[in-house]
């Protein structure tokens, strides 16, 4: 199956425009991106986060499998977040990983 990543931006979009209308948004603010990955079939934990290390993140794997990749200053806009998104999703597909989210601490 392949993976629909215009669905994928357009929720982000969604997203940041909600946080953006909430107030809770700062223009222009750089935050430490926090992504999720979990595994499907065929799932290798060692090789993707080895894959996104390369890529500049910081990955945990946990017990369970999922892996949770984490990168500094990623201006919070579409553009920004996409980018390493986009990115991210590409390295944990071929790996038997699926995104299941992200997130930032409050910049």
């Amino acid at each position: 199956m392949s993976w629909d990543f215009e669905h994928q931006k357009n929720v982000t979009a969604v997203t940041l425009n909600e946080l953006r209308e909430s107030g809770d948004l700062a223009s222009g603010a750089m935050v430490t991106l926090d992504l999720e990955f979990l595994p499907v079939e065929g799932a290798d934990a060692e090789a993707c986060a080895k894959a996104l290390k390369t890529f500049g993140y910081e990955v945990e794997v946990h017990e369970d499998g999922m892996i949770a990749a984490s990168i500094d200053n990623v201006p919070l806009t579409l553009d920004g977040v996409w980018l390493q998104e986009e990115r991210a999703t590409k390295i944990v597909l071929d790996r038997g990983y699926e995104p299941d989210g992200w997130g930032f601490w409050e910049p």
